[in-house]
């Protein structure tokens, strides 16, 4: 039986998430949930020199209920197999370049900054509820568990920021425009597949035909 990929742990990550949201939305607090889609999004994110990055790190500014929720299920859980550190941030100066950056709702005035600080660099921001939604790349929308869409994603900050996201991460959280895009890269990406292909059939016809002239020709002249 061969091993599950990554993107199958995400995609059955995501769908016993939102079934435990559904069942046990009344018992879970907003930074349990919080902290279960941060680990799970995970799984969705590339960042650059992956295979360098020893230990993942989550910079939370500047909830102390969510940094605890975090620092629960880094005794427990990995991202890509590799050990997570939980760093709370109580002054915006002190954020570092983790990668991720969480800005809680209370510090939403703050978002800006964190923006301007890591634009252009290798880390996922993430804010909730914010009005500014340019300044993240995921911004959490209030949970609902009859909301199918838990965050909104800003595909043009991720690529800025070197960030590659799923194409499952896009479905969750992407807008129309993200979603038609990806669906028109993928569809590129099959025709481009198939006229390979179609060259290749083509080839190989016309080898045919090559074999099926010389063998008559052979049979010619064996018959002189």
């Amino acid at each position: 039986m061969k091993p599950l990929s990554k993107i199958t742990l995400l995609i059955i990550s995501f769908i016993i998430f939102s079934f435990t949201v559904k069942q046990s939305f009344a018992q879970q607090t907003e930074d349990e949930q919080r902290a279960h889609w941060i680990f799970n999004i995970s799984y969705g994110v590339t960042w650059e020199n992956e295979d360098n990055i020893k230990t993942y790190t989550i910079g939370v500014f500047s909830s102390e209920t969510l940094f605890d929720e975090l620092q629960k299920s880094a005794k427990t859980e990995t991202i890509k197999g590799k050990p997570v550190k939980i760093i709370r941030y109580l002054n915006y100066a002190d954020i570092q370049a983790n990668q991720i950056v969480y800005v809680s709702q209370n510090e939403n005035a703050y978002l800006g900054f964190v923006y301007k600080k890591f634009k252009g660099k290798n880390v996922l921001i993430m804010s909730d509820r914010s009005k500014q939604p340019e300044y993240s790349i995921i911004n959490f929308k209030k949970i609902d568990p009859k909301d199918p869409k838990p965050f909104d994603i800003n595909s043009k900050l991720a690529e800025l920021n070197h960030i590659i996201l799923s194409k499952q991460l896009i479905r969750v959280g992407g807008n129309r425009q993200d979603i038609r895009i990806m669906y028109a890269a993928t569809n590129k990406k099959f025709k481009d597949e198939q006229k390979k292909l179609d060259e290749k059939r083509s080839e190989i016809d016309s080898l045919k035909l090559r074999i099926l002239f010389l063998e008559k020709k052979i049979k010619d002249l064996e018959n002189k």
